[in-house]
């Protein structure tokens, strides 16, 4: 690729990206007669704010399809205004549109007026692991034989492999709830503030959610992180508020275990 030919799409990529219509832009016109020729019916600048147009459209609608809570918070026109801010700050580099909005969460948490309102990271971020779950690789579950392999005293220094798809959202309203209602084509209200814990998951047809306990999510962090499960229930009782939170994951962690592994969230157990 010549330098000349890299500068005209570099300088093509620029105009197109901009929100702002070609006519508008500093150095529009100029890119616009040093790329396209014209027409008997569009000038130069009309041809490249057919592309720049298109390229908003495109982005602005797969946004749109992967965020809709968002949309639904937001309303379509203010939507639009968070779309072109994230897309200057973050162009997209990537060839599919799948990825682009891998970086949406965090734009939303660090850039006001949309940081004033924790609810709109949230959904963002539980919208992409449905992404995420989607897309990820394939593994079948634990088998039996391996998990039967391990002794007694051996369970305390196991390692768990977590399924790929397995996705964990720590979130301060029940957004699983609200993302359900908004897609189900309903109008929900704002839902009111409370402490969720969510996984989501391919099942055997469709992905799935599905509510934690507070522990049982601790938990399944750390073990995904690759803390050894002793370690990891000891930390977790540890962090937990109730007092007797040693005896309560003692009695349930056996259940969790069981849920998890028919589910396919376990992948494969080790043990030093």
């Amino acid at each position: 690729m010549t330098d000349v030919l890299r500068d005209l799409q570099s300088s093509f990529a620029k105009a197109v990206q901009q929100p702002i219509a070609v006519s508008e832009q500093v150095d529009g016109p100029r890119v616009a007669e040093s790329i396209a020729t014209g027409s008997a019916r569009l000038s130069p600048i009309d041809q490249l704010e057919v592309y720049r147009e298109q390229f908003w459209l495109r982005h602005v609608g797969a946004l749109e399809e992967d965020f809709p809570t968002i949309v639904h918070l937001l309303g379509h026109a203010e939507f639009h205004r968070l779309a072109e801010r994230y897309l200057e700050a973050q162009p997209s580099s990537a060839f599919s549109l799948r990825d682009l909005g891998v970086g949406l969460g965090r734009f939303l948490t660090s850039t006001p007026p949309y940081s004033h309102d924790p609810l709109l990271a949230e959904c963002a971020q539980l919208e992409w692991a449905f992404v995420e779950a989607f897309d990820a690789v394939d593994q079948p579950p634990v088998d039996a034989a391996s998990i039967a392999a391990i002794p007694d005293e051996g369970w305390p220094s196991a390692h768990l492999t977590l399924h790929p798809a397995l996705q964990r959202v720590a979130a301060s309203h029940p957004v699983h709830e609200f993302r359900a209602a908004v897609r189900s084509g309903a109008e929900p209200p704002r839902p009111d503030a409370r402490r969720t814990y969510l996984a989501v998951y391919r099942g055997r047809e469709t992905l799935q959610y599905v509510e934690l306990e507070p522990m049982a999510f601790d938990l399944l962090e750390r073990l995904a992180r690759g803390e050894p499960l002793g370690d990891a229930c000891e930390a977790v009782a540890a962090n937990a508020a109730s007092p007797d939170a040693e005896a309560v994951l003692e009695a349930k962690v056996g259940q969790w275990f069981q849920f998890w592994s028919s589910a396919g969230w376990v992948t494969g157990v080790s043990w030093r």
